[in-house]
This record gives C-alpha cells, structure tokens and sequence, in this order.
C-alpha cells in the first residue's frame, strides 16, 4: 500500500540526474516542460526546481525556468538554491495563480544563509530549513547527533516565527538529511532517524512538515534485487516504513516509483533495522554487506 499522507515533491528538475543535466545545460525548456508533466502525471503533487550551477550564476535562467515549469503544470514549485539573487529571481518569477493560489517553497534556509528568509518580505512562501546544519563561532558545522539536529531545529523555527508573525508552523518544513546508506561510516542514517521521532514528539515543534532527499539513501548500492525489488529502492521505503508514523510527510523523491508500505518480517525492513540499531558504523556496513548475499543480481538489459 502507499503511504497515506505523504506528499513527494518530484526531484528530477535537477542537473545531479544525467538526462535533466542535458536539458539544462541545453537550456532545453521544452525538455524540461515535458519533465514537469510527466512527474505530475506520475502523482507528483508539488515538484522541486534545481538549476544547478547555472541557476547560481544566472538568477535570469532561474527565473525563466520557473515560467517554463508554471507554463506546464499546476502545482506549487519548491526553488531550491542558495544563491540569493537566484532565489529572488526564481521567487518574483512564480505566479501563485497558476498553483492554484498555492505558494511556493523557498529551499532552503539554514543559519549559514539566513539572508534567504528575508524574501518572505516580498514574496509570501513556505521556508524549507536545513536542520542538518548549524553556525557555530561563525562557521557552518554539520550536525552529527540528534540532539544537535533538533536543538537546530528549535532554533530555527523560533527564530523564522519571531521575525515573521505571518509564518505559521505549518509553512515551515525541517530537511534533517539522509546520505548514502553505502557510506554512512558515521550512523547519519540513524541520526535522521531519531531526530525525525524527537521532532514529531517534540511540543514545540508540533505542526511542522519533515522532509528528506530520499533517494540519497540507495546512492552506491549495488544493481541487486530483494523480494522483485531494486535495494535501494527496497531501502528507501524500509525508511518510509519506519519514519512516516513518526511524523515524515514530505519527500524530495521521484515520483512514479513503487513506494510501499513494507510489512514486518520483510528482508529489506529487518536489514534496514538492524543497520539502525548496530553499535557503530564498521557493524553497520558489515551487516549491509551480509545482507547483499541475499539479494539477487540485476542483469543488464541486452
């Protein structure tokens, strides 16, 4: 079954896909229109806009892609860049109208680009905030423990709301961060994972969305099978499994993939738990690799 109340922001509007690069090197805005279409077509009900380094140096192209996606379909966008005359460009660009009156996303903010939340001055959106970073002595510093995670995220927050009375919770949406599960010698993937469940209990954080680039989380596994499904794939909704009863309701992911609920006992959900539960990064990847035995391999396409 699907995951009831999980909205997936469709991620392929993003030079890190080699097919989207083409379009966007190729500033090929028929491409990347019919790209828009067919991630709603395939139940994406919000899409992310990433023009990559282009978009850093040329807000007029950020711009110019927002009118391009808008001119195809009727979802809200999420325009993701740090630049903030990129953001600006891409933000005085979109037309709620044409969303239905919906806003767009500002993605993202986070303390070491705080200048970012300033355009909610102008142009009225939801804020994406990087929990899984913070300022300290004047430095950006990842986080590395839950507690650092969520401390992050209260500060953030409160911060967001203090300045601007309009934002409610509900417009603020907390990316903790997943990486490659392949590498995670440093137990992130459970650091995401307890810092989803301690923000969803967490009082004073109650009405926020979480959010996740999901698909982070198969990056360098191998090209095998579990139970007829690719294990990254299998992965990522043994994440979901565990992490939407938590409070996860948003996921930067492609959309048209065969996300489900995974029931207890199944492979991927059991493997998933116990490199949840090892005692440091070396049993993690140990048992990771045990696990790959089990899988089947992919056989490339004649």
């Amino acid at each position: 079954m699907p995951f009831p109340g999980l909205t997936v922001i469709g991620e392929r509007i993003n030079p890190g896909f080699a097919s989207s690069k083409k379009l966007l090197d190729a500033r090929d805005l028929g491409g990347i229109a019919e790209l828009a279409r067919s991630q709603v077509a395939k139940g994406a009900p919000l899409l992310n806009v990433n023009a990559g380094t282009a978009g850093e140096n040329d807000p007029a192209f950020v711009a110019e892609l927002v009118r391009t996606v808008q001119s195809a379909v009727s979802v809200p966008l999420s325009i993701d860049s740090p630049a903030p005359a990129s953001q600006e460009a891409g933000q005085a660009a979109y037309d709620p109208a044409r969303a239905g009156g919906r806003p767009p996303i500002v993605n993202s903010v986070a303390e070491t680009r705080w200048e970012l939340l300033q355009l909610r001055r102008r142009h009225r959106a939801q804020v994406l905030f990087m929990a899984s970073e913070r300022l300290q002595d004047g430095q950006p510093t990842p986080n590395r423990t839950p507690d650092e995670v969520v401390d992050t995220a209260r500060r953030l927050v409160s911060r967001a709301r203090a300045e601007h009375s309009d934002l409610q919770l509900s417009d603020c949406i907390l990316d903790v961060s997943v990486g490659p599960m392949a590498t995670d010698t440093e137990q992130l993937l459970r650091t995401a994972v307890e810092s989803i469940r301690r923000i969803g209990a967490d009082p004073l954080l109650r009405g926020v969305r979480m959010s996740v680039g999901l698909s982070n989380i198969g990056i360098m596994l191998p090209k095998r099978s579990i139970d007829g499904m690719p294990i990254g794939l299998a992965f990522e909704t043994a994440f979901l499994t565990r992490c939407v009863p938590l409070g996860l309701d948003m996921s930067l992911a492609t959309a048209g993939r065969d996300y489900r609920v995974l029931p207890e006992g199944h492979p991927a959900l059991d493997a998933f738990d116990a490199f949840i539960a090892a005692e440091d990064g070396f049993e993690a990847l140990s048992g990771l690799k045990r696990f790959y035995k089990l899988a089947t391999p992919i056989e490339k396409a004649a």
